[in-house]
């Protein structure tokens, strides 16, 4: 055996370690437990929906809303949308009274523009759940029944849960799994971020917050400068006693969060650059697993090993293909390795540079200063 077909043995062989490794915790994520009948009676919960130009998104994420079962009250908070969004909005407040639309107005200074329409919305909320979500969420109606049912059992007062992240087309099928992949790998443990065990973390697309903890510990106010909300929230109430937990439900949830190469791009620049910026060591770690197997590849290729070629590219190939079946997404692209991974890599080493740089990229015409 040659000296690259033991290299190429040796990388391949962590590569498929580290995709078995996210897999296995996946699959020991705890479910939702079930929740009982509500036969349509209301729940204590209200929905807020902030929305900036979401015409596209919106009728489908209220049909889904109003389909949920205990029929919570909803507000959409428009923030200060260019397109028909508060049209669509209007409307459907007029034509079913649980929809309320509410006008976030301008943006004070200091403040995130979603946290804002969050902080605006739950002006006058009375009830003892709010449930976070957004417009480009699709809620199956047991969702909130369910994440309640948790908070019951296991004591918690935030609940959030991580959906099916959908993709179509090439460019979104090479870049989500991958990202979603690595987001997995940092969570660690699904059975310590359930039960409020792991490190705080929560999605945005769904996270219903348990009202009076949240105001004690200072409410959206406490957060209004976070770039990256959703974990901000989780983290504050952690640090004032509360529990967190963080389930995996791919059942109850789906999302279509960037559509095509740009917005995807773009759009996770973005996220990682806010939630791996503060972290170099991650980063270049992650930056090593994503593109020292495919630099390995192509030195073999030139090299004319062709055998260490072939297994690099099949522990690649395999291991990709593992983690798309996991998170619901098509494996077939996994025969396009390593282009996924150097796509992520590139991704995120221009999230990086933007953090170095002290601005992550615009979001809807608004600059993302940190």
């Amino acid at each position: 055996m040659t000296t690259s077909t033991m290299a190429a043995l040796l990388l391949g062989g962590a590569l498929l370690g580290l995709g078995l490794g996210i897999e296995t915790r996946r699959r020991r994520a705890p479910a939702l437990p079930q929740a009982a009948a509500l036969r349509g009676e209301a729940i204590d919960v209200t929905v807020l929906l902030p929305v900036r130009d979401e015409e596209r998104n919106l009728s489908d994420c209220l049909a889904a809303l109003l389909a949920l079962e205990g029929r919570p009250a909803i507000r959409v908070v428009d923030d200060g949308s260019s397109d028909a969004t508060a049209a669509v909005a209007a409307e459907a407040a007029a034509r079913e009274p649980r929809v309320t639309l509410v006008t976030a107005g301008p943006l004070p200074p200091g403040w995130r523009g979603k946290v804002h329409a969050l902080w605006t919305g739950s002006h006058g909320v009375e009830a003892g759940w709010l449930l976070l979500t957004d417009a480009d969420a699709r809620h199956r109606p047991a969702a909130l029944a369910r994440a309640l049912s948790a908070a019951a059992r296991w004591r918690l007062d935030a609940v959030s849960l991580a959906g099916l992240q959908e993709a179509r087309g090439l460019a979104e099928n090479l870049l989500l799994p991958g990202v979603f992949a690595l987001l997995d790998a940092l969570l660690g443990d699904w059975e310590e971020a359930a039960h409020a065990a792991g490190p705080p973390v929560a999605n945005g697309q769904f996270l219903l917050l348990r009202r009076a903890a949240w105001v004690s510990c200072g409410g959206f106010e406490a957060v209004r400068h976070e770039a990256i909300d959703d974990v901000a929230m989780a983290a504050l109430l952690r640090r004032h006693g509360y529990r967190t937990g963080f389930f995996r439900a791919p059942d109850l949830l789906s999302v279509r969060m960037y559509r095509g190469f740009r917005e995807a791009t773009r759009g996770w620049r973005r996220n990682l650059g806010g939630l791996l910026g503060p972290r170099p060591g991650v980063t270049l770690a992650a930056l090593a697993v994503l593109a020292a197997p495919a630099l390995a590849l192509a030195v073999a290729l030139g090299a004319g090993s062709f055998v260490a070629a072939a297994l690099l590219w099949g522990a690649g190939a395999v291991t990709s293909a593992l983690l798309r079946a996991g998170s619901g997404n098509r494996p077939a692209y996994a025969l396009l390795y390593p282009l996924d991974a150097l796509l992520l890599a590139a991704v995120l080493a221009a999230a990086a540079r933007d953090r170095r740089r002290g601005r992550l990229l615009s979001w809807k015409g608004r600059e993302v200063r940190l």
